[in-house]
């Protein structure tokens, strides 16, 4: 729900008083400044309207914006009214032009209020878990919310009620964008009485644009979150733990998994496991992965290694192959995947927990590592060599997220939308990724961007995959940043992509002996890039090895291997050709890798420079 709230308050305070400049632009366009002064008093209404509006929203107050949202769909109405008297402006040359994009600015802001009130009213229900106050009564039919618990199991069973909802908004969005598109920014120019002009006009297009598209990708989540909730049927839940301190191809090594059962929004934990444990009734022979092989020495398939492919469909496919022919298991409806992203995060917003029989746990940092406590701990338990045996060391999973959950489900209401915001914000940047056994939902799931899949694109590529391997938890430490050199001549695209890693920390007493926890150790990274299918190489600066080229996931693959010790850096640079690509506007996507947090891409072309930080899947355009 964390969609609803974020678009509502884009919409609702940041697209309104656009709404209201691009209304004042039709004025001054029209006729000059002595026509626009008799829609001064319409215009000045609708910005005082817009303000408090956007306060109302940014004070959480769902009353007050459903007032203000009538307000200002009359006072559009009313200067719809008054500029229906002008139409006449529209038949004739040259100035008809102006008189026509203020009625069509009219018209997107009639379609925009609507939107406007018909998604206050759709979210209304769950006003509470969202953090907007609806006043002191509860409103007839919506339960009084006790818990967090409570409201997720009124939604799991009210939700499938707003998607017809959502569909008037975005019919309204679509018609808000249509009137804006006919719009032309560069009849106007840059600037008039001290005033941004052309660029007001491009940043409301550009606004409503976004927004349209954020709602589109976000009702495929609207449809499937009653689903996922057991709404019609319980629902289990494999929570597989994927440690990003020791990165692999889909966030992490897996190492850690446990069950969850889900019915009409009620959460109850099951069982948990150390990942060796299912290796050891794993009994196939299997080939490994060829840099499992090649890196690892490791001839035939652990299914603790079956995440080799960036894709986390591919790589889920493989692993509940095998899965589920091992008997006494549950079968799960999906997979979900989680690193330490995940936990220190909700942590951030319940506080630090104590979960029995293994300690405690909190977001705070822990100078031990320089990182926060709840990963050193999970360490300590996991690979630090103890005297003796502890049976299923790493299932400490299973108890520490139901202590996690029942510690969320009983919060204070005011941190509930923090908690939706950890969610979601997990699913955006791959720290949270589902593979469900259900064709329908797992295309719902990619629909939403939460399946981890590498993507189709028609133009220029990005994706950069490091696996650790053999190289302790050194990922905790590494840092990392991009370099895009883009040459262009002609139709002919020439890419120099520089990867620089960094790992200022003291290496860890990795010796056995020594009976020490081995963190930071010599990083041992394959390293693949996927770049558009039919690239070619030109060269690879920096690999210990002889690179590889081959074909993956409808991509052009690079592979290549490099050591690099603690408290010194490392760069490996690949030169390409791009195939043949319409790149008359540069249009490129850079796909995060799971389990990475934001990655610095300085973009060069031609000659001009552009930084980004890509902490989720980004599309970019280069001028």
């Amino acid at each position: 729900m964390k969609i609803n709230f974020k678009f509502n308050k884009k919409i609702l305070y940041v697209l309104i008083p656009l709404l209201v400049i691009i209304l004042l632009l039709g004025g001054f366009g029209l006729y000059g400044y002595t026509t626009a002064k008799t829609f001064t008093p319409n215009i000045q209404a609708l910005q005082e309207t817009g303000a408090k509006l956007s306060a109302a929203f940014q004070g959480q107050d769902l009353v007050m914006a459903k007032v203000e949202a009538g307000n200002l769909s009359k006072q559009v109405e009313e200067l719809n009214t008054k500029y229906q008297k002008v139409a006449w402006i529209g038949s004739l040359p040259f100035i008809g032009a102006y008189q026509k994009d203020g009625q069509h600015g009219i018209n997107a802001g009639k379609s925009l209020t609507k939107s406007v009130e018909t998604l206050i009213s759709s979210v209304e229900p769950y006003a509470d878990l969202l953090g907007f106050k609806t006043g002191a009564a509860t409103p007839s039919g919506m339960p009084k919310a006790q818990s967090i618990e409570d409201k997720i199991v009124f939604m799991a069973q009210t939700l499938d009620k707003i998607s017809p909802e959502l569909d008037k908004v975005e019919v309204d969005m679509a018609a808000a964008q249509k009137e804006l598109d006919q719009i032309d920014a560069n009849r106007y120019p840059e600037s008039f009485a001290g005033k941004n002009i052309r660029n007001k006009i491009v940043e409301v297009k550009a606004t409503v644009a976004d927004s349209t598209k954020l709602l589109t990708q976000s009702k495929p989540l609207i449809k499937l979150l009653p689903e996922l909730l057991g709404n019609q049927a319980p629902k289990t839940y494999m929570v597989l733990f994927q440690n990003d301190a020791e990165l692999r191809p889909t966030g992490g090594f897996m190492t850690a998994y446990a069950f969850l059962r889900v019915s009409k929004g009620k959460i109850e934990p099951l069982s948990s496991f150390d990942i060796y444990d299912l290796d050891a009734r794993f009994n196939k022979k299997v080939p490994a992965h060829e840099a499992i092989k090649k890196y690892l020495n490791e001839t035939y398939l652990n299914l603790r290694n079956s995440n080799m492919s960036p894709d986390y469909k591919v790589s889920m496919d493989l692993f509940y192959k095998y899965y589920r022919d091992i008997p006494g298991f549950p079968k799960p409806d999906a997979i979900v995947a989680i690193d330490t992203r995940f936990p220190v995060e909700i942590l951030k917003v319940i506080g630090k927990i104590g979960v029995g029989g293994w300690g405690n746990f909190g977001p705070e940092n822990d100078p031990a590592c320089d990182c926060p406590q709840v990963v050193y701990q999970l360490e300590l338990i996991a690979d630090k060599p103890v005297a003796g045996t502890r049976v299923a060391r790493k299932a400490v999973l299973g108890p520490l997220m139901h202590s996690m959950m029942a510690n969320a489900m009983g919060s204070p209401k005011h941190i509930w939308p923090k908690l939706i915001n950890v969610v979601l914000d997990a699913i955006k940047q791959k720290h949270l990724m589902f593979y469900f056994m259900e064709d329908k939902n797992q295309i719902l799931a990619e629909d939403f961007n939460a399946a981890g899949r590498i993507r189709p694109y028609a133009y220029d590529y990005l994706h950069i995959n490091d696996a650790n391997l053999g190289g302790a938890k050194s990922d905790m430490y590494i840092t990392r940043e991009v370099e895009q050199d883009i040459e262009k001549v002609g139709d002919a695209v020439t890419k120099t992509v520089s990867i620089s890693y960094n790992n200022p920390r003291k290496g860890s007493n990795c010796n056995l002996e020594a009976g020490q926890l081995c963190l930071n150790g010599v990083y041992r990274d394959y390293v693949r890039l996927l770049v558009p299918k039919g690239s070619k190489l030109i060269s690879v600066v920096g690999s210990e090895v002889k690179e590889q080229v081959s074909e993956d996931l409808d991509k052009t693959v690079f592979e290549a291997f490099f050591t690099m010790r603690p408290q010194s850096s490392s760069k490996i640079v690949f030169k390409y050709q791009l195939p043949p690509l319409d790149l008359t506007t540069y249009k490129m996507m850079i796909q995060k890798q799971p389990g990475t947090t934001s990655i610095k891409h300085t973009i060069i072309f031609n000659s001009s420079q552009t930084v980004v930080d890509v902490n989720e899947d980004k599309e970019i355009v280069l001028n």
